[in-house]
């Protein structure tokens, strides 16, 4: 099996990110395999700076214990950020660019392919900043205009409805790029089913500013086929090469439980609370406030990396090289279907079962093989706990797993779990936060940002200073896309 090892040939292809080398029929899988690593943020330096600094923290999925980590207090550090933006738009999409560019003759399975890699990879880099350079990028300019992000999601939608149609009719035997695909080693209907999905996912974050596209979408995605089973979960493979990010940076004493997620899994009795987690050294589970100070670090030893929860067992430095990286999980698509339910959209089931079963494919997913537990957490009238904490935290909130039997209650119910299911993508998680407000989280404990007041949450990384230098006409252009200031506190065109 490839793994992403071998992307190592291509650093050469990216040194100028205004042109492109071009591709032939041999390095093409190759190119795409490096295209799906990067596009994932899967290369541990960028893990770091685009999810574990970042998003890992702002979804309450990990707090961080080192007072050093500005971010875990809404600080966006310009020198951290780049990184980010530089891994798209001068690795990531050069590289798919080419891919594209290269398949689109003579190769339309695999061009349908890469469509839905692009679809997947620019609905993260939108849902960063709101407009970014989209429609003209990797066109060998300068400088770039941004565009809207209801321009970018109308065309994401387009993306990947041109790539399923032409799936559909392809031979569903054949496999574009071989195992040098990384996520589904060339099956063309796991592909579609991904793509399904993440339409899906899409048409549920434009759903409060386009009712109307979204229901379209929605449905059109579940009758094309969503993911239903595990069995069609969209992992990433790794290798000594290509490593799992979050596995490299286990050893290091800065992320934590956050307190939010210990009184969620607490207080449900969540089994999955020792995969998500690993005990303190008092061999208990504990959790920290989002946004302590470097004083209140300090003032308790219950703030200390020992003495609070480290990642999960499976996120060992042991298994960076077999531990695959998250791309989609089935479950997710029937959290989706079930708040489609609740709009009165045409899911294919009522929304109480769909979120039943959401919940029953995480359980298995993560290793919960027990019908008895996986059917009494769902049955669960108990509701988050309070925390012994540095801060004496109360609940977090006061819902149950069970189904409520109001519309408000459900949708809660409906983004709560899904939000615990989607663990440790804390891109998607952030991004589901901001749309819903759900699950109620913490407000950080202070917030280093004048643009951010506690308790609100952070909405964006701000334009990038570097892009203020050297592409600040275009800059200028986008701020008005942005329907208020660039500003952190600033929403998401899709969260107006």
């Amino acid at each position: 099996m490839m793994t992403a090892g071998c992307t190592k040939r291509f650093d050469d292809l990216n040194t100028d990110p205004t042109t492109f080398s071009g591709l032939t029929a041999a390095t093409i899988p190759n190119a795409f395999a490096k295209a799906e690593y990067q596009g994932i943020y899967g290369d541990p330096g960028i893990y770091e700076l685009a999810r574990a600094l970042f998003p890992d923290l702002w979804s309450q999925f990990f707090a961080n214990v080192d007072p050093g980590i500005k971010s875990d207090r809404y600080v966006i550090v310009q020198d951290w950020i780049i990184s980010q933006w530089s891994s798209v738009y001068t690795v990531t999409w050069p590289t798919l660019k080419q891919v594209l560019d290269a398949t689109a003759k003579s190769q339309p399975e695999a061009n349908a392919i890469a469509k839905i890699w692009k679809a997947y990879i620019w609905h993260y880099q939108t849902d960063f900043y709101g407009p970014v350079p989209y429609f003209q990028a990797g066109l060998g300019s300068l400088s770039i205009p941004y565009d809207s992000q209801e321009a970018i999601y109308d065309d994401l939608f387009k993306t990947l409805d041109t790539a399923v149609t032409v799936l559909k009719g392809a031979n569903a035997s054949m496999t574009p790029y071989g195992t040098n695909d990384l996520i589904f080693h060339g099956s063309i209907p796991a592909w579609m089913k991904l793509a399904n999905s993440l339409r899906l996912r899409l048409a549920l974050r434009i759903s409060k500013v386009n009712a109307d596209r979204a229901k379209q979408e929605a449905e059109k995605a579940v009758t094309a086929g969503v993911m239903t089973g595990n069995a069609d979960n969209a992992f990433m493979d790794v290798g000594p090469n290509s490593v799992n990010g979050l596995n490299q940076m286990s050893p290091w004493e800065g992320a934590r439980m956050s307190a939010s997620m210990e009184g969620y899994l607490k207080g449900y009795g969540d089994p999955r609370m020792t995969e998500y987690y690993s005990p303190a050294a008092d061999g208990l589970y504990h959790g920290v406030r989002n946004g302590l100070t470097a004083a209140q670090l300090a003032a308790s030893s219950q703030n200390s990396p020992d003495n609070t929860s480290n990642v999960g067992p499976r996120y060992s430095l042991d298994s960076q090289t077999t531990n695959k990286l998250t791309v989609m999980y089935a479950a997710e698509s029937y959290f989706l279907r079930a708040e489609g339910a609740l709009n009165g959209w045409n899911m294919g089931d009522d929304a109480q079962h769909l979120y039943e079963q959401g919940i029953r494919l995480s359980m298995q997913q993560w290793g919960v093989t027990s019908s008895t537990v996986i059917d009494d957490y769902i049955q669960g009238t108990h509701t988050p706990d309070s925390l012994h904490d540095y801060l004496n935290s109360p609940p977090v909130a006061n819902i149950p797993v069970k189904f409520g039997t109001t519309e408000a209650m459900q949708r809660q119910q409906i983004a709560t779990q899904k939000y615990l299911a989607l663990f440790p993508d804390g891109i998607e998680a952030w991004a589901e936060v901001r749309r819903t407000g759900w699950p109620v989280l913490y407000p950080v404990a202070n917030s280093d940002n004048p643009e951010v007041t506690a308790p609100s949450m952070i909405s964006r990384f701000n334009f990038l200073d570097y892009e203020y230098q050297t592409n600040g006409k275009a800059v200028q252009a986008a701020i008005p896309l942005l329907g208020g200031p660039d500003k952190a506190n600033t929403k998401m065109w899709w969260n107006k």
